[in-house]
């Protein structure tokens, strides 16, 4: 697609996101709030505070960043614009797909549509790992860092909707069993965000895991100690992991960490 039509037509996916997001609470879509589905319908044990959510604040901010800089007729064909393409257009539409599914209680479509979101983010990330140029201070910010959380948040909510898919068909209890379970799927989510850490480099990735990890046991506090235990350790062990890595690295001292 001629580069002038592609960044207008990511501009109006970012629109229409922003729409169905601010309707789906504000209506609500199917009379339901985002809340009262996560929390009240399907109460799984690895959905953070809702505090944790407010990382969207963030993604949104630096999207909206990348969806204008991406207008300027200067950097419209750079080699890291280009390595998006549209595929921030179709990530655009599955986001729209896995709310409409997840406000109507279409669980398993959801997560059909979360994993082809994160498939689309992945194949981002690669094509945007691939260029060879060092580019812009611009685009590091609003073109790697953004996809960077983007993808690193919907790892994160990728885990969080198998869990619901899990409870959902009636697999998942909030038991003993499903509290070993959720323990689990902590020590996948830290492996993952370990592996991007020391093979890619990724501090984001891991910063973001541990984010969800530390909400998770602030969510449960007393009422469930050992899963409450498990996360904040788990989470600081991704902190330790994050500054340690980046001292070994000399990021630190020559003020390169981010």
């Amino acid at each position: 697609m001629n580069p002038a039509r592609r960044v207008y037509v990511n501009v109006a996916a970012l629109v229409v996101v922003f729409v169905f997001n601010y309707l789906s609470n504000a209506l609500p879509l199917n009379n339901l709030t985002q809340g009262e589905i996560s929390y009240e319908l399907y109460p799984v044990l690895l959905t953070p505070a809702p505090y944790v959510f407010s990382i969207w604040g963030p993604i949104y901010l630096l999207l909206s960043g990348f969806v204008i800089y991406q207008l300027l007729p200067k950097y419209r064909e750079g080699p890291y614009i280009n390595a998006v393409g549209l595929l921030f257009a179709v990530s655009s539409l599955f986001s729209i797909f896995w709310l409409l599914a997840w406000h109507y209680l279409q669980i398993p479509l959801s997560l059909v549509f979360m994993v082809l979101l994160l498939i689309t983010l992945v194949v981002v990330y690669l094509r945007i790992n691939r260029v060879v140029t060092a580019g812009s201070p611009w685009d590091k910010i609003f073109i790697k860092l953004s996809f960077n959380l983007y993808l690193a948040w919907i790892s994160a909510a990728t885990l969080v909707n198998l869990n619901v898919f899990l409870y959902h068909q009636g697999w998942l209890g909030l038991g003993f069993g499903a509290i070993l379970f959720t323990m689990l799927m902590i020590l996948i989510g830290a492996g993952i965000a370990l592996v991007m850490l020391f093979l890619r480099g990724d501090y984001v990735f891991v910063l973001v895991f541990a984010w969800a990890f530390i909400g998770i046991a602030v969510r449960h506090g007393n009422e469930i100690f050992t899963l409450t235990t498990v996360a904040a350790l788990v989470g600081a062990v991704l902190l330790f992991c994050t500054g340690w890595f980046a001292n070994r690295q000399g990021l630190i001292k020559q003020g390169r960490f981010r």
